[in-house]
């Protein structure tokens, strides 16, 4: 890649206009979905078709439904719950990456997919109509399907400065609210709608998608990427130039601060240099979201998530559950107009910015965190999404990219002792999400500090290309670019910039 910083930075008269297939490829995407389309071009698609035959699949029927429940109550049998120890104190099951890496997986998911029609409809385990999709026809992505931050841009301006982002206020008790923590302003939440007895309106966030609003962590974030923009704004650029500079940015944050804390980092040098070797998309009008990418290998949120959290000083070693931001808003009507002032995050906990060391998410391995309960009704859910999705197995799909597979013992091995007898029927084709997660805590493989060989190829070919596809690819031949590098740190960085 050729990065090259501009000798002057571009004001608001340098107006950049879009591309033209940028601008023809989003006017056709809004109308396709507003008349309840499937855009062609950007839908889902199998990065290995050749496994699609039931051979190559775990076994279809009641019996592997049955076994698919009980492995995961296994999985819920062995979550890691939260134990009162503080957590930014390193624990057993910790990784070395920084939490916040677990909310920018999130957040990268949602932003290039949004399925409209779930794969894994709810339908009772063992229904005699409930089996593996053949056609993804059926599905719909509302996304883009690039690193372009369709999320981030499908949400209102600034009335009173278009080039920005329209940004929210926090509540502020009038009765003894304290005051702002250091250096954050009044402008710290997403944009919502007013108060309202209609649950499904009442202080939503106001964009299409609101599932970058469900936790405090994920919304902030968000929070983060809205004011981001607006900073290059406040520099002299123009809407246009500063979401391409956004979009640029965001790129190289997925590519090179993410994707190496998540893969084997000898996968991603080879892929960076070489390009795919499993899946090739030679034209932008053939891309699509891989499934196998989806449902099972870029699907590590679950295994990432920490038991709990500090989230700032005013809430500390706090549950998920206690982070959902509907739980902060309360019920329909009542309650904070917006999200209260305490409940602004502090991310030097979540991202090394400062002395002390950040809270770090978990090792990636087949142990949820969270009560049981929660922690098998997750599984569960990705564990019906790739049979659903008829998604190959991962012995197959690693012998497919010449990989060596972990299968009987050695899949065992890779397990906690409470999750084998429920992996028994699964020991020749397992799901592949679950063979991904077993891959990456295999003990006498990554032992949890990266995906293994088969779901760091997945993952890494996946974000490549979606990169290279991108408009503004920073992977495109002669690109210049007005950084040198940008990561998680310095996104939350320049977002404080407005708070100054």
């Amino acid at each position: 890649m050729r990065v090259e910083r501009f000798d002057h930075m571009p004001t608001g008269s340098d107006e950049q206009r879009p591309s033209t297939r940028e601008a023809i490829s989003a006017r056709v995407r809004t109308l396709a979905i507003e008349a309840g389309a499937r855009p062609s071009d950007h839908g889902f698609g199998r990065m290995f078709p050749a496994l699609q035959l039931p051979g190559h699949r775990i076994a279809d029927g009641p019996q592997a439904l049955n076994d698919l429940t009980r492995l995961a109550a296994a999985m819920g049998r062995t979550a890691e719950a939260a134990t009162g120890r503080p957590p930014r104190l390193r624990s057993p099951g910790d990784a070395d990456i920084p939490a916040a890496y677990t909310f920018l997986l999130e957040f990268v998911m949602n932003d290039l997919v949004w399925e409209r029609r779930p794969a894994e409809e709810i339908a009772a385990a063992g229904a005699p109509d409930y089996g593996p999709i053949g056609a993804l026809s059926s599905l719909f992505n509302r996304r883009s399907g690039c690193l372009d931050l369709d999320s981030v841009y499908d949400a209102p301006r600034d009335p009173a400065a278009v080039r920005r982002m329209l940004v929210g206020e926090v509540w502020r008790d009038p009765f003894g609210e304290p005051p702002l923590p250091p250096r954050k302003s009044m402008r710290n939440d997403l944009p919502r709608h007013p108060r309202s007895a209609d649950p499904g309106r009442d202080r939503q966030a106001r964009m299409s998608d609101t599932r970058n609003d469900s936790s405090l962590p994920l919304s902030q974030l968000h929070v983060a990427y809205l004011k981001a923009h607006n900073a290059l704004v406040a520099s002299g650029r123009s809407f246009e130039t500063a979401r391409r500079a956004l979009r640029q940015r965001h790129q190289w944050m997925v590519l090179f601060d993410l994707l190496p804390k998540l893969a084997d980092p000898a996968v991603v040098e080879e892929v960076m240099a070489e390009g795919p070797r499993g899946w090739r998309v030679e034209r932008p009008g053939a891309l699509f979201i891989p499934v196998e990418f989806w449902a099972a290998g870029f699907a590590l949120a679950p295994s990432l998530a920490r038991p709990s959290y500090d989230y700032n000083r005013h809430l500390l070693d706090a549950e998920p559950a206690a982070l959902a931001t509907r739980a902060t808003l309360g019920p329909a009507g009542p309650g904070p107009e917006t999200l209260p002032a305490n409940r602004l995050i502090a991310w030097e906990g979540f991202l090394p910015l400062e002395a002390e060391a950040p809270q770090r998410a978990r090792r990636i391995d087949t142990i949820l965190a969270g009560a049981g309960e929660t922690a098998e009704a997750v599984a569960m859910r990705y564990l019906l999404r790739g049979y659903r999705l008829a998604l190959p197995s991962g012995q197959a799909a690693a012998r497919h990219l010449g990989l060596k597979a972990l299968r009987d013992d050695t899949l065992l091995a890779a397990l906690p002792e409470g999750q084998r007898t429920a992996a028994l029927p699964f020991c020749e084709a397992t799901p592949l999400w679950f063979y991904i997660l077993a891959e990456a805590g295999d003990p006498e493989g990554p032992a949890g500090r990266h995906l293994g060989p088969l779901g760091s190829r997945i993952v890494a070919e996946t974000l490549w290309t979606l990169a290279r596809h991108s408009d503004a690819s920073i992977l495109a031949p002669g690109e210049a670019c007005d950084f040198d590098r940008f990561t998680l740190s310095d996104l939350v960085l320049l977002a404080a910039e407005q708070d100054s």
